[in-house]
C-alpha cells in the first residue's frame, strides 16, 4: 500500500507557509530574486532545462565548450588557477581533493571537525588519518579555529603526511588563519585543502572591502577566503550562501603545485555520469549574477547584517556571538560596529544567538521562532544558528528582530534566572588506524573497539568519535549521557548499536 504522503505533498504543502528562511539554501526560495536579475525565464521554463548531454550541451566528464566557459568564468571570479564544478555537492569535492593529494596508505592531518565525507575518503584511499582538536571558544563553549601551532605539532610528528585538510568557516562561522595554516602546511611540503563549504560569499565580502578602501572610506582589508590566503584547493558550496542550487558547488584549485588532471580523474570516480543541467545552469547563472551585481548584493546583504547587529545588541537577554559582547544590555555597544570591527576569526553572515539568561534553551528558541514563523539553520548547546544569504532582504531582519523583541518580553519576568542546559566536557580518545571493515556491536560493549562511522552528535559539528578512533568507558559513558538528555546522535543508532572495526587495535597513535 503506497504511502499518503510523499515528498510531492510536503513540497507543496511547505510552498504555501509564509515564513522567513535563516536557512540553506542562500537564494531563500526566491523566485522574484532571479527575476530582478532577468533569470526568470530558468525558473519559468526548468522542465524544459532538464535535459541530458545531448550534442552542443558538452559533457561534465570531459569538459570542452560550453561547460567549460562556465568553469573558466568561475577561476577568473575567485582568482584561481582552475575551477571544477560539482553536482555531487562539497563532499564530491572534498573526497576528490583528498583522494587526489594523498596516496593509498598515506597519511591526512585533518580537524576532529571535518565533515562526514573526509572520513568518507579515509576508507575509500586507505588513508590514515592524524586529527587535530580544534580550539574552543571559551566565552561561548563553541568549538573554534584549527591552531597554526597544534598543526605544527602535528607537521612535525608526521612529516611524511602528504596533505592538510581544514574547516574554515566552519558550522558555527568561526574561521581559522588560514594564511598562517597555509605557511606551516608548506613549510613541510603538504598540500593544504580547506572545506570552505560555509563560505563562498567570502571572496566577495573581501572585494566589497577593496572597492569601499578605493573609493576612500577607511576600510581595513581583512582577507577571509581561502583562495586569497594560500590555500591549495578550495572547495565551497555556492547554494549554501550564494544563489545555485541545492546540491551545487564549485572546487577552485589554486597552488601550483597541485596536480589538476588529478584531481579530474579524482572526481570522474565520485560524481554522476548524468549531471543535472538544472544543477549546472544555477551555477553558471550564480557566476553571472555575482560577478555583474556583487557590489549591490554584497552592500545590502552587509548593510542589513549590521542594522540586525546592532538592533539586536539592545534586546535584554540575548546573547550575540559576534556581536563584541553584547548581551542585550538595552543600549548597542558601538565599538562592535561597522561590521569590520568584529574581531577577525567570525563570519558574519552566520547569526549565532542565545536566550540562556532567560531559561530558554537552544531548541526552545528554534521552536518559539518557527512558531513566529523563523526558520532557524541549527541548534549548538544554548545557540541558534540563523544562516543568511544573498537572499535575504530587510524585511527578514526586521521580522526577526520583531520576533525576537516579542520572545524576550515574554520570558523575561516569569523564567528569568532559570538553570541553563545541561552540557557535557567530551573526552579525548586515543586513535589508531582506520578499519578497513566494520561491524556493529552494542555500545556498552564496544570499550577497546576502533571506530568504523563516525559518532556525531545532531547537528553535525565535531564528532564525538571520529574513524580511527578508541572507545573507552569514557566516550561511552559521556555518549549514553547525551542519548539520556535526548540529544540526536548519528552512528547510534536505535538499538543502541554502533559500527566498529572488523579487527581489534593494532596501535596507538597520538590525537594533537
Amino acid at each position: 500500500m503506497a504511502s499518503d504522503k510523499t515528498i510531492y505533498d510536503f513540497l507543496r504543502g511547505n510552498t504555501k507557509q509564509e515564513h522567513i528562511s535563516f536557512h540553506m539554501p542562500g537564494h531563500k526560495s526566491r523566485g522574484d530574486l532571479f527575476a530582478r536579475f532577468g533569470y526568470d525565464d530558468f525558473l519559468n521554463r526548468a522542465i524544459k532545462y532538464d535535459i541530458t548531454e545531448i550534442p552542443g550541451a558538452d559533457a561534465l566528464y570531459r569538459p570542452q565548450s560550453t561547460l567549460r566557459s562556465v568553469m573558466n568564468n568561475y577561476a577568473e571570479l575567485y582568482g584561481v588557477r582552475h575551477t571544477e564544478l560539482l553536482v555531487n555537492g562539497s563532499s564530491a569535492g572534498i573526497i576528490a581533493a583528498i583522494l587526489a593529494t594523498v596516496p593509498v596508505g598515506g597519511k591526512l592531518m585533518l580537524g576532529r571537525n571535518s565533515h562526514h565525507s573526509a572520513f568518507s575518503a579515509l576508507r575509500l584511499g586507505g588513508i590514515n588519518p592524524v586529527y587535530i582538536r580544534p580550539e574552543t571558544d571559551s566565552r561561548h563553549n563553541l568549538s573554534a579555529e584549527i591552531s597554526p601551532y597544534s598543526l605544527e605539532e602535528a607537521c612535525m610528528a608526521n612529516p611524511e603526511a602528504s596533505a592538510v585538510l581544514i574547516t574554515s568557516p566552519n558550522y558555527c562561522g568561526m574561521l581559522s588563519d588560514i594564511a598562517l595554516l597555509s605557511d606551516v602546511a608548506h613549510e613541510y611540503g603538504m598540500t593544504l585543502i580547506v572545506d570552505q563549504a560555509h563560505g563562498a560569499h567570502l571572496r566577495f565580502f573581501d572585494y566589497d572591502a577593496k572597492a569601499l578602501r578605493n573609493e576612500g572610506a577607511y576600510v581595513p582589508h581583512i582577507s577571509h577566503s581561502a583562495e586569497a590566503l594560500g590555500a591549495d584547493v578550495v572547495i565551497n558550496s555556492t547554494h549554501k550562501t550564494l544563489l545555485s542550487f541545492t546540491g551545487s558547488g564549485i572546487l577552485n584549485i589554486c597552488g601550483r603545485a597541485v596536480d589538476i588532471d588529478a584531481v579530474s580523474d579524482a572526481l570522474r570516480m565520485v560524481q554522476t555520469t548524468s549531471p543535472s543541467y538544472l544543477l549546472m545552469t544555477s551555477l553558471d547563472i550564480n557566476e553571472r549574477i555575482m560577478r555583474e551585481h556583487w557590489r549591490e548584493i554584497v552592500s545590502d546583504w552587509k548593510s542589513d547584517l549590521e542594522y540586525f547587529y546592532r538592533e539586536a545588541s539592545r534586546i535584554d537577554g540575548l546573547t550575540l556571538v559576534q556581536g563584541g559582547g553584547a548581551r542585550g544590555t538595552g543600549a548597542a555597544d558601538e565599538d562592535c560596529f561597522p561590521l569590520y570591527r568584529y574581531r577577525e576569526g567570525i563570519d558574519i553572515s552566520k547569526i549565532n544567538i542565545s536566550m540562556a539568561e532567560l531559561g530558554l534553551s537552544g531548541e526552545r528558541l528554534e521552536h518559539e521562532l518557527r512558531y513566529k514563523g523563523i526558520v532557524g539553520e541549527l541548534v549548538h548547546g544554548e545557540y541558534l544558528l540563523l544562516m543568511s544569504g544573498a537572499g535575504n532582504t530587510r524585511g527578514d531582519y526586521e521580522r526577526l528582530l520583531a520576533a525576537l523583541r516579542d520572545i524576550a518580553a515574554s520570558y523575561g519576568i516569569s523564567t528569568a534566572g532559570a538553570e541553563p542546559p545541561r552540557s557535557f566536557e567530551a573526552p579525548v580518545p586515543e586513535v589508531s588506524d582506520v578499519p578497513a571493515s566494520g561491524e556493529l556491536v552494542p555500545l556498552y560493549k564496544s570499550e577497546g573497539r576502533i571506530v568504523y562511522e563516525p559518532i556525531i552528535t545532531y547537528p553535525p559539528g565535531t564528532p564525538i568519535v571520529c574513524p580511527g578512533e578508541i572507545m573507552s568507558m569514557e566516550v561511552i559513558s559521556y555518549i549514553q549521557n547525551l542519548l539520556e538528555e535526548d540529544y540526536r546522535i548519528s552512528g547510534v543508532d536505535d538499538e543502541g548499536m554502533i559500527k566498529v572495526g572488523s579487527e581489534r587495535v593494532k596501535k596507538l597513535t597520538r590525537l594533537l
